[in-house]
């Protein structure tokens, strides 16, 4: 991808930021905190991508309150400008003497949320209710997000202090529990669901079971949390996950490098093919040179790989049809066709066992996502 540049806003660059800020906001004027601001009036930013305009921020200086991220936009989506105009607006804090760089976004905005938590910015503080006096103002901001039919209402202000502000823009894989703890619930669900593949029950229940202050106090609740919930949720959390040996494709990322499809896949394309007699057996070892013998136990590797998923697939059916949700289990690093006797076992359990053992292992999963999210590696 071309790279991203940044230069100041131009009046020939007005037009069309009038009619990029209309367009996210509904008019030219962004009401915030019982203001409402003419981004256009302000200190300006434009990003570039080979000749084309695709972002813009305002900002405000004040001296007790540091530089304000007043709007940033990027369009389209994708290209870098947003973290390009967040990166500068930070080197121009710095090198102004503010104390801090802040911002406010709503609570429905989840993306958002998600971008400026992931460029390392922290939750100050959430106004409640603040949507609700802006909209005095700005009549035009709707009661409802559109798009995923979340009340907006609330505004959270998010901040850079301290170090972090003299350095650049650090990306963080998981927010911090003090976020977590500060986040709208709404936003605190979205941060939190790819630990556990979504299951609404399970994170509105650890919504309210906050605050959480530790990483080893959020996954300790989250075990109370769970087994506490109606069999309803309970169900609805293990079925949240993919059953082992799914297609890769309809997986999620974190799932993805759990059960190891990327080594399965290099294991079964490098295997090369079979022998002339197509059962990948050389009848007589002594014939064949040490390169010949490990493209054998390439194809055996390759074949067995085959073999669990096929087994996987039979015996994640006749699993669920047993039980009534789907198998779940901490892989821990262990290759699929090692989980295969494991299924095999669960088939002969008593269901209530087993779904206290699946509910046990889906917040295991999530506590070892945490740990390796934060890179700190896994525990097995």
């Amino acid at each position: 991808m071309a790279e991203v540049t940044v230069r100041d806003l131009a009046p020939a660059d007005h037009e069309w930021a009038r009619s990029l800020i209309a367009g996210f906001q509904g008019s030219e004027r962004v009401a915030r905190l019982g203001e409402l601001v003419e981004p256009l009036a302000l200190e300006g930013m434009v990003a570039e991508r080979e000749g084309a305009l695709v972002g813009l921020a305002s900002v405000a200086e004040t001296p007790d309150k540091g530089l304000e991220v007043l709007l940033l936009v990027a369009e389209p989506a994708g290209t870098g400008a947003g973290t390009a105009l967040l990166e500068t607006a930070r080197q121009v804090a710095a090198a102004s003497g503010h104390h801090r760089l802040w911002l406010v976004t709503t609570n429905d905005n989840l993306p958002a949320i998600h971008f400026y938590l992931r460029r390392g910015l922290h939750v100050a503080r959430v106004h409640a209710g603040a949507v609700d006096e802006d909209r005095k103002l700005k009549p035009e901001i709707p009661a409802v997000n559109p798009v995923n039919g979340l009340p907006i209402r609330d505004l959270i202000e998010l901040e850079l202090t301290g170090d972090e502000l003299d350095r650049p823009l650090q990306t963080a894989g998981f927010p911090s529990v003090a976020d977590l703890d500060s986040l709208p619930a709404e936003a605190f669900a979205s941060e939190m669901a790819p630990l556990v593949e979504g299951a609404p029950a399970f994170l509105e229940a650890m919504a309210a079971a906050r605050p959480f202050e530790t990483d080893e106090r959020l996954v300790a609740v989250a075990f109370d949390v769970a087994h506490a919930l109606p069999e309803e949720g309970r169900v609805q959390l293990v079925d949240a996950h993919p059953p082992i040996g799914a297609a890769s494709g309809s997986v999620s990322e974190l799932s993805y490098v759990e059960q190891g499809y990327a080594q399965t896949q290099v294991a079964i394309a490098s295997a090369p093919e079979a022998d002339e007699d197509g059962d990948g057996v050389y009848e007589d070892e002594a014939l064949f040179s040490d390169a010949e013998l490990a493209e054998q136990a390439a194809q055996l590797r390759a074949a067995e790989l085959r073999r669990a998923d096929e087994e996987l697939a039979m015996l994640n059916e006749l699993y669920q049809q047993r039980f009534g949700f789907r198998y779940v289990v901490f892989v821990a690093g262990r290759p699929r066709d090692e989980i295969v006797p494991l299924l095999e076992h669960a088939l002969v359990s008593d269901r209530e066992v087993e779904l206290r053992r699946a509910v046990d292992d889906a917040i295991f999963i999530a506590g070892d996502r945490l740990r390796r999210l934060r890179g700190l590696g896994t525990e097995v």
